[in-house]
């Protein structure tokens, strides 16, 4: 509902009310009050929780489904202040209101419900009834994939079993329980962590208990989510008083192991709760040596980040600063006098945990389709290139960093890799983004013609010149300049474009004085710069201001993972170029693309594809055949399948369970390792792969004798 950020829902919540309240919208302002009462009982604030569901409450009445959300929320507001009455009129008024719906199956609200259930007999000490509930949900729970509550409620019936003794069971249920926690989900997590706590003090382990209450109150208050810690400190409370009974230690101290990991998955899984992930970072920093220097600064109310962001860097004095931000919180953990290399790596393996947690985040939406070799869809927007690869993701997301500053850029790499599409993307990220994006090639014009080409002219400054031209450069004004292929800029217009790098200044031919211009500048080259300096080519301090910050794009044969991508891509567009419907990639014509290392680069695949596509007919499916010679050598000298031989073979029906069809081809296996070594167990299993045991287990199995 709120993914670990209440403060962050609770605004949205209130943004919500606001509108509707503008529109005049009777039912989404009934749900919005809703939200916010819920969210003001998460945040433990009775009187503006009971406010707010009141309101909301007078506005639905024909809403049955809004109604039950919010007899629920009044019945956590009831147990939150003790009011055992007003809990069992809750109770009532969600049975009434289920009463009246005529729903194919149990919704999500009277599911969720069940944990409120679960709670008030909890608080009766009714353990039984409690196991009852939530053992009666689990089924359903479990079809319709609902982890979040399926985990609080097999926590609490963990915690029911605990406390009737039956100490197997419960740890059994936490078992499954942790199977079925959503990665990253904050609210399973905290009903997880104090569900553990207490199966652990009624074993007699207060100590392992403890350690989980600190953890769950910890969370809890990372949050903000009071609900939640007054009832874990009214269960530590109760469980964790009296004297402590002896309990067996763990083998390999387990329990620190497995706090450690849990901390980590926690880690990967919250990178979108700045709050939960600060504090799990700081847990582990906690039980170093290194805890005395350790401080943790959580500041809200910053500027809205859509996706989470992760910083680390070190200074002088050996002060490590790991910053992480997302939505509108940030979280500044820094350690203070980090010398030995002990404890610069393992500064150095949290932060890379760090980063990859929020990467995961940023990415979460992409991850079912990167474990596909076709892309889904296009993405949107999508120019001459595809941001797929890891290292092309990495680099993007440097580029959109420096987007941000004013500092020359410098993109290197082979001729048809894409720098163009990668300036502009810097251009559409900056802060110039409104103002004009003009590209220059530098070995396109002719010598005489470059500098007023670039700088402009007045007119009669020279022989042609019957017209004034402001230049390119004045043209990019307030915008972005692309000079491509600058390494073959001629030496003579080098220095001037050296000096409006350092002025600012233009001085257009046949013009007395210079002008001001204010255009970022970005410059793409194929060949090495350094080397064009050492012999003399190109100016040296021209190298060094314009190459301050180099991206160095890597050809397609290095990236070959995009290919799939950018054949779907070019397909798309060059099928309604030419006119064509319905083209299709078979498997063999990727497969023939990815063989291929592709000397052009993207340039040459696009041609490529656009051949194709200009030559295909209507609702072709195309293969390597329809490719260029060249492209499918790779491919055609494959080493090809070796010729069947005279072994006995096995037919296989592909309109059987696939269940079925295995236990059928692991019987005539096995037969006929049996009737190949005349009975003997011991050769029959060396065919098969298998040991005796193996063997004899799987016989059993199929009933084999």
């Amino acid at each position: 509902m709120y993914a670990g950020n209440l403060a962050l829902a609770l605004k949205s919540a209130k943004s919500g009310v606001e509108t509707a309240r503008k529109d005049g919208t009777a039912i989404p302002l009934a749900g919005s009050l809703a939200n916010l009462g819920a969210l003001q009982v998460a945040m433990g604030n009775s009187d503006k929780a009971r406010h707010h569901l009141d309101a909301a409450l007078s506005l639905s009445t024909e809403l049955v489904q809004v109604r039950f959300s919010i007899f629920d929320s009044q019945t956590q507001l009831a147990l939150f202040e003790g009011d055992l009455d007003g809990v069992q009129r809750g109770l009532q008024r969600c049975v009434e209101a289920q009463q009246i719906q005529s729903l194919p199956a149990r919704s999500w609200y009277d599911l969720a419900h069940q944990s409120t259930r679960c709670a008030y007999y909890e608080r009766l000490g009714e353990w039984s009834r409690v196991v009852e509930i939530a053992e009666a949900s689990d089924a359903e729970l479990a079809r319709r994939q609902y982890k979040a509550v399926r985990t609080s409620l097999l926590c609490v019936k963990a915690r029911a079993l605990a406390r009737l003794g039956r100490h197997a069971d419960a740890s059994a249920a936490l078992a499954t329980a942790v199977r079925a926690c959503p990665r990253g989900a904050v609210d399973p997590l905290i009903v997880l962590e104090a569900s553990k706590a207490l199966c652990a003090s009624l074993r007699g382990d207060r100590t392992t208990g403890g350690v989980h209450y600190d953890r769950a109150i910890a969370a809890c208050r990372a949050i903000g989510h009071r609900y939640h810690e007054w009832w874990v400190t009214t269960q530590r409370d109760d469980v964790q008083s009296g004297a402590q009974m002896a309990v067996a230690p763990l083998h390999g101290d387990i329990v620190g192991t497995s706090l450690v990991v849990s901390d980590v998955a926690t880690i990967l899984g919250a990178g979108h709760s700045i709050d939960l992930l600060a504090h799990r970072v700081a847990t582990l920093l906690q039980s170093t040596p290194l805890a005395p220097r350790v401080d943790v600064v959580n500041e809200s109310g910053q500027e809205y980040r859509p996706e989470p962001s992760a910083e680390w860097h070190t200074a002088s004095d050996g002060t490590c600063t790991l910053r992480v931000a997302g939505s509108d919180r940030v979280a500044t953990i820094t350690v203070r006098e980090v010398t030995s290399i002990e404890e610069i790596s393992l500064l150095k393996g949290i932060a890379d945990l760090v980063q990859i947690a929020v990467a995961r985040t940023a990415d979460t939406e992409r991850e079912d389709e990167d474990l596909t070799l076709w892309p889904r869809t296009v993405p949107p927007d999508a120019d001459d290139t595809v941001f797929r690869s890891p290292r092309m993701v990495e680099l993007l997301r440097i580029a959109e960093r420096l987007a941000a500053t004013h500092l020359p850029v410098l993109i290197t790499g082979e001729t048809g890799t894409g720098k163009e599409v990668l300036a502009r993307f810097i251009h559409e990220q900056s802060a110039q983004k409104r103002g004009p994006f003009v590209p220059f090639n530098c070995s396109a014009i002719a010598r005489e013609l470059v500098e007023s080409q670039l700088f402009g002219h007045r007119r009669g400054a020279f022989t042609g010149a019957v017209d004034a031209f402001p230049g390119v450069v004045k043209a990019a004004e307030r915008g972005t300049l692309f000079l491509d292929e600058i390494g073959d800029l001629d030496p003579q217009v080098q220095p001037k474009l050296l000096r409006f790098l350092e002025s600012g200044e233009i001085h257009p031919v046949g013009d007395a004085r210079p002008q001001r211009v204010g255009v970022r500048l970005v410059a793409a080259t194929n060949i090495d710069l350094e080397t064009a300096a050492d012999d003399g080519k190109f100016r040296r301090d021209l190298f060094y201001r314009i190459g301050g910050v180099k991206l160095e794009l890597p050809p397609l044969r290095e990236r070959k993972d995009e290919i799939p991508a950018f054949a779907s891509l070019f397909l798309a567009r060059f099928a309604h170029e030419c006119g064509r419907a319905n083209l299709r990639l078979a498997d063999d014509f990727i497969a023939a693309l990815l063989l291929y290392d592709w000397p052009g680069n993207i340039r040459q695949l696009a041609n490529e594809i656009r051949r194709v596509a200009a030559m295909a007919a209507d609702g072709q499916t195309l293969g390597a055949v329809d490719l260029a010679p060249e492209i499918t050598l790779n491919w055609n000298s494959r080493p090809t399948i070796p010729p069947r031989s005279n072994a006995p073979a096995v037919e296989v029906r592909l309109d059987q369970p696939l269940a079925m069809a295995i236990a059928d081809l692991e019987r005539k296996f096995i037969e006929h390792a049996m009737n190949t070594s005349s009975g003997r167990i011991a050769e029959a299993a060396h065919l098969l792969g298998v040991s005796r045991k193996g063997l004899f287990l799987k016989r059993r199995r199929r009933g084999l004798k």
